[in-house]
């Protein structure tokens, strides 16, 4: 055995140097981060990949209202039942309960008054919104189309 200054203690040349069994050893190393690694991953990628469809989609039913709005509010009928219009807004639960595929309905209000608009409209082939009937009723029971 010799001394080594360095170590504070005796040390054998030949043999591994002492390890006090008290000291806290380090763990082994769990080959399981590469899986939440990768499961984290594709936790991300799932809600990126979900999240960016259903904005896409919330988007063009935006610019899609807004569309029917800029054509609607000057119609002449409607002025008159609900005057200027201060809000317009898609009705999702009702638009996929309505009949037709391109129906959709709308709560409008205005200065005048408030109601329901169900309008049936298709995407023309210059990419604008194409009202095909406009249906108004509003809580007095009276129609305009």
């Amino acid at each position: 055995m010799s001394f080594d200054p360095m170590s504070g203690g005796q040390r054998d040349t030949f043999g591994p140097p002492f390890r006090d069994p008290f000291a806290p050893q380090p763990q082994p190393r769990s080959g399981k981060s590469w899986m939440w690694l990768l499961g984290c991953g594709g936790l991300f990628m799932f809600v990126l990949c979900c999240g960016g469809g259903i904005g896409v989609v919330a988007i063009g039913f935006r610019v899609m209202s807004a569309e029917i709005k800029d054509q609607i509010r000057d119609n002449p009928k409607f002025r008159e039942h609900i005057g200027e219009v201060q809000e317009f807004e898609l009705d999702w639960a009702a638009s996929f309960g309505a009949e037709g595929e391109d129906t959709y309905r709308y709560r409008v209000r205005g200065t005048k008054g408030s109601g329901e608009l169900t309008v049936e409209h298709i995407t023309g082939p210059d990419g604008n919104e194409v009202i095909n009937e406009a249906d108004c009723g509003w809580p007095t029971g009276r129609k305009c189309k």
